[in-house]
């Protein structure tokens, strides 16, 4: 679908968006081929023109990150095996994380994160599966271009968040948080603000913990509300019609596996 009319001026005007866009990819895509093959190349042509976008059309730093997106893979193939939606509505109906179907007031894709449940993730699921679950997740939605250009927030409800369910969860360790920490730097995601809600005091602390990992940009994008879900909202660009009751709003019925399905 072409790109909607403030989308389209969003990205000229933030994204040094060229006049000739297709000419820019398929240059790109000449360089990764060079670099990684035509095969490697075309198993992540989703995420070129992300990944143009995300670094403001710079050729050489897009080829780059897409250089470092094989590698990974390359290191981790056990996250890049083929994949079908199916495969992953087991780990969706968990209701820890998923997107709602209408974007915030800026045009940004809404991701959702419940911190509670992931107690009852951890008990069913490993570390490789959601990082599994993550990369098919973003291959998918990274190829609309609306997201492409507006970018992503994340709304966290973060009530109860249960301090030690990472740590029991299966394959849990240093390498595996700092395999997560790296996808998160190779994806071509625009990650324009984190918005989290219902805190204990533990996440702050938690937070200091995992700052190194993350990168200056984000490490400014992340706001906590504490019990002040309104202004949360109001932040994230949403209204209570558009986000479930765990999130403080109003929207019953919301099944986290929608996008799936």
């Amino acid at each position: 679908m072409p790109l909607s009319p403030a989308s389209q001026l969003k990205a000229c005007d933030e994204l040094n968006e060229p006049s000739n866009p297709d000419e820019v990819i398929a240059r790109a895509r000449d360089l990764v081929i060079e670099l990684v093959g035509a095969e490697e190349q075309q198993r992540f042509e989703w995420a070129l023109p992300a990944m143009l976008r995300q670094v403001k059309w710079n050729v050489d730093r897009a080829v780059k990150k897409m250089h470092a997106l094989s590698s990974y893979a390359v290191k981790h193939p056990e996250l890049f095996r083929d994949a079908s939606a199916g495969e992953f509505i087991g780990q969706a109906s968990v209701e820890m994380m998923s997107h709602l179907p209408a974007r915030n007031s800026r045009g940004e894709l809404v991701l959702l994160v419940d911190g509670e449940k992931l107690s009852s993730y951890a008990r069913e699921y490993s570390l490789t599966d959601m990082l599994r679950f993550s990369v098919f997740y973003m291959s998918v939605i990274m190829r609309d271009e609306e997201t492409q250009v507006n970018g992503v927030v994340i709304v966290e409800n973060l009530e109860n968040y249960p301090l030690t369910a990472l740590s029991r969860m299966s394959g849990t360790s240093l390498s595996g948080i700092k395999a997560c920490f790296d996808w998160m730097h190779m994806s071509p995601l625009r990650v324009r603000g984190i918005y989290a809600c219902n805190q204990p005091w533990y996440v702050e602390v938690m937070l200091k913990m995992v700052t190194p990992f993350m990168s200056k940009k984000l490490r400014e994008r992340v706001y906590l509300f504490g019990d002040d879900v309104g202004a949360m909202l109001v932040a994230a660009g949403l209204t209570a019609n558009q986000v479930p009751p765990r999130f403080g709003g109003t929207l019953e019925g919301f099944d986290y596996a929608w996008h799936l399905r």
